[in-house]
């Protein structure tokens, strides 16, 4: 323990003349070419400063002498105009140029500012003496300039912004001269620090090279252990060289296949166990994956063992580099899956029945489907002779009936009506339990659509406002979902049908789970919570048939097809406030699904 925190110190103080060889000269390099590069901007800086005062100075001295010439009759008017208005078009450019570059520095700015103030000044009266120019007054003119020349003297302030650019560059200059004093101490430092760095690599080799050998005769003990490990595993496990003869086998492969580590060591994998090696298949695939590198995953087979037992096992097999031979070797291992396989056969076969136990149903859902039509038929037929019988009477009797028997008559001409409407709904409601569900992609949008326009045409004199999400795609039964749709929406325009202004509205949410949620939400007659439970089943109604027509079936079909779906179904409603429908679907991750608007 203390020679290796000993060995861990020694590291870090190589480590750390290594950071100052290295990391510090780079520093001082790397700040020296730093200083120099910023000492070469800032003479640039002063530079451009300079130039842009040496400009407006010449600007301003271009416009007064332009000025003198045109009062003394130079005869180029144009050109002399154009030199004395010049400060009005370039100075201000100059003026804030300077201010940028000067913007750290409050005094430059300050002189910048009472140069600014001269330059206006002298611009203004270099515009009275131009206007006096015009007018014919040539003295007027040369008084403004004798004005501006005594009023606004320029080269006062200009040599002071000079001045000062001239002395912050020598400081800056002294400045770096001493950095670099400073730096080349430091790089001497450096170079000391190299000196020492020699001296302890030396020692610390020596010492290092017993470490190395104390760490091999560490490896060789881990190694050891390992052996030990391989040999108290479970599984059999057997290391091979390219011709397939065993350079290694652990405990369990001998005892599982009889070899002897003393006589057997280095025999052919296909002499070992009696045959159970001898598949064709399996040992040209060792021999591929020792030969290409492939590897060998799961490989099932047969094996009858040395203890007379035919097992059920699992070869996988890798081609591993050998670290004291060039040679590659074949790392095999062998996983008996005897009670596996068993129990997989126990599955088969319980399957098997399971597919029979499918087929009885099929049969009974067969017979069930036959029963229906039968019983559809019988019943049908009873109540066509009604319905007729009924007519036929009603014609009999003509204007021999009176109030009540016609009254009779509509009565069992409108029962049988409902009867046969009524086994209609029980047919279309079993065969929703029955029937296959031809699963696909469908446009929820395209079928709220269509149940719209469909509701719509029962209900054209009424003004209905919609408000409809997005919908997405989803995976379902077209056929189903649609009559979903038809029959939700067909109850929102129903039972809105009292309303003035009938408001229904359909919504898309996501649940935490990630499912669809889909709502029908309508202003409309609504109903009481307390019988929530009843709105879902066959022939359940809330409402009187002479308030709003119906059977009662429409919901159930509702929660029948989503239920076969995976989804669920439930409301939400207020007496004369209106009710809420929501069912939701799995959600699918469907190529082209969309939530574009309506």
């Amino acid at each position: 323990m203390i020679e290796r925190i000993g060995l861990r110190w020694r590291l870090v103080g190589l480590l750390a003349a290594v950071l100052v060889i290295v990391a510090l000269p780079y520093v001082v390099t790397r700040s020296s070419s730093e200083d120099a590069l910023n000492s070469r901007d800032w003479v640039t800086h002063t530079a451009e400063i300079k130039a842009s005062v040496y400009q407006l100075d010449g600007i301003l001295r271009s416009s007064e002498a332009a000025m003198y010439a045109r009062i003394a009759g130079a005869p180029d008017s144009a050109v002399l105009d154009e030199r004395a208005t010049a400060p009005r078009k370039f100075v201000p450019g100059i003026i804030a140029g300077l201010r940028e570059m000067t913007r750290d520095n409050p005094t430059q700015l300050t002189r910048l500012g009472a140069l600014e103030s001269i330059a206006s000044g002298r611009m203004a009266l270099t515009d009275q003496a131009l206007q006096r120019l015009a007018a014919g007054d040539r003295a007027g003119a040369f008084a403004s300039m004798e004005d501006a020349r005594k009023l606004f003297p320029v080269r006062g302030p200009i040599d002071e912004v000079l001045a000062d650019e001239s002395k912050l560059l020598a400081d800056r200059r002294a400045d770096a001269a001493k950095l670099a004093s400073n730096n080349r101490i430091v790089l001497l430092v450096a170079a000391l620090a190299q000196l020492a760095l020699l001296g302890i690599v030396v020692v610390v080799s020596e010492r290092q090279i017993a470490i190395r050998l104390a760490a091999e005769s560490r490896v060789a003990d881990a190694v050891k252990r390992s052996q030990l490990i391989v040999q108290a595993v479970r599984e059999p496990i057997a290391m091979l060289d390219r011709h397939l003869r065993t350079l290694l086998v652990n405990t369990a492969f001998a005892e599982l296949y009889g070899f002897d580590p003393e006589s057997d060591q280095h025999a052919p994998l296909d002499r070992i166990g009696d045959g159970a090696w001898g598949d064709t298949a399996l040992l040209q695939r060792l021999s591929d994956v020792i030969a290409r590198d492939r590897e060998l995953w799961d490989y099932e087979l047969t094996q009858r063992t040395a203890d007379g037992i035919d097992r059920f096992v699992v070869i996988n097999a890798r081609r591993i580099e050998q670290p004291d031979s060039a040679d590659p070797a074949l790392l095999l291992t062998v996983s008996d899956i005897t009670a596996r396989a068993l129990v997989e056969q126990k599955v088969n076969e319980l399957n098997r029945q399971l597919e029979g136990k499918v087929e009885q149903i099929s049969d009974v859902n067969r017979e069930l489907e036959a029963f229906s039509y039968s019983v559809s038929h019988d019943l049908r037929a009873p109540l066509r002779h009604i319905s007729g019988f009924a007519g036929k009477l009603e014609v009999e009797l003509g204007e021999k009936a009176d109030d009540r028997v016609r009254h009779y008559i509509d009565v069992i001409s409108s029962s049988s009506r409902r009867m046969a409407q009524l086994i209609d709904d029980l047919l279309v409601f079993s065969r929703l339990g029955r029937g296959a569900l031809r699963l696909q992609p469908v446009d929820m949008q395209s079928l709220v659509e269509e149940a719209r326009a469909l509701v719509e045409t029962d209900a054209q004199d009424r003004h209905i406002e919609w408000k409809i999400t997005p919908m997405p795609i989803v995976i379902g039964d077209e056929n189903m979902l649609r009559t979903v749709w038809q029959n939700l929406l067909g109850n929102a325009v129903k039972y809105t049908s009292h309303r003035e202004f009938a408001q229904i509205e359909v919504r898309l949410d996501r649940t935490p789970a990630g499912d669809y949620q889909f709502s029908v939400r309508d202003n409309g007659a609504g109903f009481d919570m307390k019988y929530a439970g009843k709105l879902f089943g066959v022939f359940q109604r809330l409402h009187r048939a002479s308030e709003f027509p119906g059977n009662g079936i429409g919901l159930a079909n509702v929660r029948r097809i989503i239920s076969r779906h995976g989804g669920r179904t439930w409301a939400e409603g207020e007496i004369d406030q209106g009710a809420t429908f929501h069912f939701s679907l799995p959600a699918s991750d469907v190529p082209g699904s969309r939530t574009g608007d309506t």
